[in-house]
């Protein structure tokens, strides 16, 4: 009889825990975007119309070769990179 009131208390305190552990959580992920958020404008200062940019980057881009190979290359970096984390510290094996 002590064991299944113990079961039902274990029960009910645990939902609790979880939710302190969410609330935590979702209180750090908002602290981060604060940060995030407040750093540039206090450096920055309020937006103001004399920095907006109106140019066209994209119509202004000319690709070449190195522009090519240079993201393929980063690419690879990172594609290695994961995999090499993944088998040394993870232990993931394909």
């Amino acid at each position: 009889m002590c064991g299944l009131a113990v079961m039902r208390l274990n029960r009910l305190l645990a939902v609790p825990r979880v939710g302190a552990r969410l609330v935590g959580r979702v209180a750090c992920l908002w602290m981060a975007a604060a940060v995030v958020a407040v750093c540039p404008y206090l450096w920055l200062g309020p937006p103001s119309l004399a920095r907006e940019y109106r140019q066209d980057e994209i119509a202004r881009f000319s690709p070449t070769a190195g522009h090519g190979i240079g993201q393929l290359l980063g690419e690879t970096l990172l594609l290695g990179g994961v995999v090499y984390a993944s088998r040394r510290w993870l232990r993931i094996r394909l």
